[in-house]
């Protein structure tokens, strides 16, 4: 029994392993470009090991996206208190985002939605987080500072829709994707703003303090 549990744990350190060196190598030269024998050969273990974990670079990938939305999920959790109003938590959000997008090749964003499994597991998230999302600008809208006139369903949408032609026609490539992303935050943030909620931003975003709410969104 005692060996069983040994192996089950090497195993279980191995996977973890892979995971990390994998979606490392995905973000940094997006998917098309890293082989499962790179994979093995960084980590020095054989082809068969990681092909017994993992049988393609499909359910490799998957199992990546997977697990970085478990940690993008738990960040969020952290996020969403009621000690933050939800002007704070969105710009700690934006913060967040810029900073991880920063770190990824564009072509890890384009290339995952070829492999239909992911695509699959990532409209179902997109699905349940823009009704999050919806609820979280509800909040917004008791505390006074977003408008209580807009069609929230609506505003996810338009977002949705404009990230999706920035992917489509590669204007990253001229504009960097960070710049991209806050640029299209900040515009949706202010027109949904009340008066009391452009002060508040502006409040936020003018304090260097900000930052400090970030340690939570990792704690």
């Amino acid at each position: 029994m005692q060996k069983n549990g040994v192996m089950t744990d090497y195993r279980d350190d191995v996977r973890k392993k892979i995971l990390a060196c994998a979606m490392n190598n995905f973000r940094q030269k997006g998917v098309k470009s890293v082989k499962m024998d790179d994979i093995a050969t960084q980590l020095s273990i054989s082809k068969r090991t990681l092909y017994e974990i993992y049988k393609n670079k499909e359910d490799l990938l998957f199992e990546c996206i997977k697990d970085y939305n478990i940690t993008m999920d738990d960040k969020l959790s952290h996020l969403v208190s009621p000690d933050y109003n939800v002007i704070e938590v969105l710009i700690v959000f934006l913060r967040l985002n810029i900073e991880e997008i920063s770190r990824v090749n564009p072509l890890f964003y384009m290339e995952i939605h070829k492999y239909p499994k992911v695509l699959s597991f990532l409209n179902e998230k997109q699905q349940i987080r823009r009704k999050r999302s919806v609820e979280f600008m509800l909040r917004g809208v008791k505390e006074g500072l977003f408008r209580e006139d807009v069609n929230y369903e609506l505003t996810n949408l338009m977002a949705d829709i404009f990230m999706k032609h920035v992917m489509n026609t590669q204007m990253y490539n001229t504009i960097p994707l960070p710049e991209i992303i806050h640029n299209v935050i900040m515009i949706l943030l202010r027109g949904i703003c009340t008066e009391s909620g452009l002060r508040e931003l502006a409040r936020i975003t003018a304090s260097p303090l900000v930052s400090h709410h970030a340690p939570c969104a990792t704690s």
